[in-house]
């Protein structure tokens, strides 16, 4: 018998248990007031809990053990894992929680591991609000490859490939990497804000003379996944001023000639990760899923074993068991969980909507997130904005962009929210200092406790929440560290927009706004009129393709090719398609042939040869009715050549099966038709009482 041999380091490696510390804190406030009642991680994203993604993430790399630390709310989630598949005898990893209430950063918890000792080999170190479909096992073959070579290299920084105007990156913070073109050592590191604009970086000489091929790259998203050595967390036991994890640890390890270690970065391009650190980017994380950009990581994946999404056409996602009016309109890019009732001649579009929502008649909702229990009644409208469980609006309700309604609030009726305004059922103590070690003491009101039910009363404010409103108007202060500028918060929150950074008077302070502002302004200004010369642009080569197309007699299967081509290279959308491909194509009819033809002459008529043209560009009803806004908005601005076209125009498209009597019908009973073109709309009734007549009798919900 051959003695015994030793196995190799490389071996040894690939046999103990692949760890993963998971950060189920996230160490800031940007989503207050909402996780003052829940933690960040549990936050649904497209009715999933954030943390679901992370560990579905994990379990793919072949993850075996997980240590997760949590401080806010670690009832919550051990309740949650407890319940969940991850604690079945079938799961593929193991979760050890520890609880570190005294932790107040990353690198708190990462000498809390250092002390406890849990892990001996790499790790990887991840938040609990990262959704991604790379492929790790290649990031930590590299890894240990590099390791081989490099005794000093303790981490590696998993970063993606991507435009600087991409949407998952955070607009209000960036980072520069400098890195080796060879190896992709990372050299140096710089933390980039968007305020105060910085417009020079300091390096040392030295790295040059070491590396001859440098890349300083602004172009990579930090997707805060790292694989790291057991040095990492030693590191920060020795030096306790290590906080952050890049700007404190990175930076410091690659400025200090005492330590001499390394950290690599590992470069993906054609990979899905993104964190979500706030609210701009939740909403594009969102909008990634729904559109599948995060494949196989999706809706319909059904991760949870309760989900059942079925994916539809129009990037539709619907769980069973949802009760659709027949009049009620879905645009493209919506996910509706189960027990969901959407009422009639209501209108949905870029909207994701929990379990259990009833939303009443004549609701507009757009780019918004619905979560769980939510109760929205007749006539009120939401755009990109988060109401959370239980909230309740009264009839006539108008919520506008980037507004946060947290848990079991009320809202109305007859209320209209202002921008970005954020209410919540819970106060703060004024027992709260600002402190940096200290929290915000809460104080969570319940309704049900009449003790103290004429307090609360006067204490609404009733301007705000209206009459039957139940709820605090919530104010971000003290929510970051001293030195943070306000702009950064508010480019970070949802429905950001850059036009609306004015500070009032007490903000304008040379402490808050530096002497760049009048630039930035400028810089802001010329961002806008570059947009519109984008638009216009698109707009002219759109017009020039069909010009061609008509002129040339080219089929509509290469016009079609030509557009779509045209709409991805510049960024555009279906309906900026339909705002020029509309037009064009009616400009080519020659009315007073059109109005006085009889039905064998139209079928040769021009529309009847491009309306296959218009079918390509419209995907979903929604679709539908925005192309009849379009149409009636373009005879209305041509008053004395098209006032009489519309008509005639609306039944061939319908009988060319380009619209359907529902679209119709909506559009001639909404507000927006009845206030274009001097009541265009309403010479078109008799159009629309013959499509009625087509209809047979039906319930006023369809069980879907």
């Amino acid at each position: 018998m051959p003695p015994a041999t030793k196995s190799s380091g490389k071996n040894l490696e690939t046999e103990t248990p692949l760890y993963a510390v998971l950060l189920a804190d996230s160490f800031n406030e940007r989503f207050r007031p909402i996780t003052l009642e829940k933690p960040r991680c549990l936050l649904p994203l497209c009715n999933t809990p954030l943390i679901e993604y992370t560990l579905e993430f994990l379990a793919v790399a072949g993850v075996q053990e997980v240590v997760l630390f949590c401080r806010e709310h670690a009832d919550q989630i051990k309740a949650y894992l407890n319940a969940s598949k991850w604690n079945r005898p079938h799961s593929p990893i193991k979760i050890t929680t520890i609880i570190t209430p005294e932790a107040r950063s990353v690198g708190d918890v990462l000498r809390e591991l250092d002390a406890k000792q849990l892990i001996d080999s790499d790790f990887i170190l991840v938040c609990g609000d990262v959704v991604s479909n790379i492929n790790l096992e290649q990031v930590l073959e590299a890894h240990r490859e590099r390791k081989l070579v490099d005794k000093n290299a303790i981490m590696t920084m998993v970063v993606k490939e991507a435009s600087p105007f991409h949407r998952t990156r955070a607009f209000s913070e960036s980072s520069i990497f400098v890195l080796d073109g060879q190896t992709n050592e990372c050299v140096h590191y710089e933390a980039v804000e968007i305020f105060p604009r910085k417009r020079r970086m300091v390096m040392d000489l030295e790295v040059f003379q070491k590396h001859t091929d440098v890349q300083i790259r602004n172009d990579l998203i930090d997707c805060q996944i790292d694989i790291c050595s057991v040095e990492v967390p030693a590191l920060f036991t020795e030096n306790f001023d290590y906080q952050d994890i890049r700007n404190d640890f990175v930076y410091g390890i690659l400025t200090s000639d005492l330590l001499g270690k390394t950290i690599y970065c590992h470069t993906v391009k054609d990979a899905y990760a993104a964190r979500v650190r706030s609210l701009q980017t939740y909403d594009a994380i969102s909008k990634d899923m729904l559109s599948r950009w995060t494949y196989p990581i999706v809706p319909d994946s059904n991760l949870q074993a309760r989900d059942g999404y079925e994916f539809m056409r129009g990037q539709i996602y619907k769980e069973q068991d949802v009760v659709l009016a027949r009049s009620c309109v879905l645009g493209e890019r919506i996910l509706i969980g189960t027990g969901t009732e959407i009422a009639g001649n209501s209108q949905i579009t870029n909207t994701v909507i929990g379990r259990r929502v009833k939303i009443g008649p004549n609701v507009i909702i757009d780019g918004a997130y619905i979560w769980d229990d939510v109760t929205i009644k007749a006539n009120c409208s939401v755009s990109r904005s988060i109401l959370a469980n239980g909230v309740v609006l009264e009839e006539k309700v108008i919520v506008n962009k980037g507004c946060l309604l947290s848990f079991n609030v009320v809202v109305g009726p007859n209320i209209t929210l202002a921008p970005y305004t954020k209410l919540t059922t819970r106060l703060a103590s004024p027992q709260y200092d600002g402190d940096e070690e200290g929290e915000r003491e809460v104080v969570k009101v319940d309704a049900e406790d009449n003790q103290d039910e004429e307090i609360r009363k006067t204490e609404y404010d009733r301007q705000v929440i209206g009459a039957l409103g139940i709820g605090y108007l919530w104010k971000d202060e003290n929510l970051e560290e001293d030195d943070q500028d306000p702009r950064n918060l508010q480019v970070s929150s949802l429905a950001y927009d850059l036009s609306t950074l004015k500070m009032s008077g007490s903000e304008s302070s040379a402490s808050v706004i530096s002497d760049d502002s009048e630039e930035e302004s400028s810089d802001t200004e010329q961002q806008r009129q570059r947009k519109e010369e984008e638009d216009d642009d698109f707009s002219r080569e759109v017009a020039q393709t069909l010009e061609r197309a008509f002129a040339e007699g080219h089929t509509v299967e290469n016009t079609v090719l030509e557009l779509k081509a045209l709409k991805m290279a510049s960024n555009a959308t279906f309906h900026d398609l339909r705002t020029v491909v509309i037009p064009c194509v009616l400009g080519q009819i020659d009315t007073q042939k059109f109005l006085f033809a009889n039905q064998k002459e139209f079928a040769s008529h021009v529309l009847t040869q491009w309306s296959p043209l218009i079918s390509e560009v419209i995907h979903s009803s929604f679709d539908q009715l925005d192309a009849l806004y379009i149409l009636q908005e373009h005879c209305a601005a041509r008053q004395e050549s098209h006032a009489r076209l519309l008509a005639p125009l609306l039944q061939q498209l319908y009988e060319l099966e380009v619209v359907e009597e529902d679209a119709i019908i909506v559009w001639y009973n909404s507000d927006r038709a009845k206030g274009v073109g001097a009541g265009l709309a309403t010479k078109q009734q008799e159009i629309v009482e013959n499509i009625k007549k087509l209809r047979n009798m039906m319930t006023p919900f369809v069980k879907c």
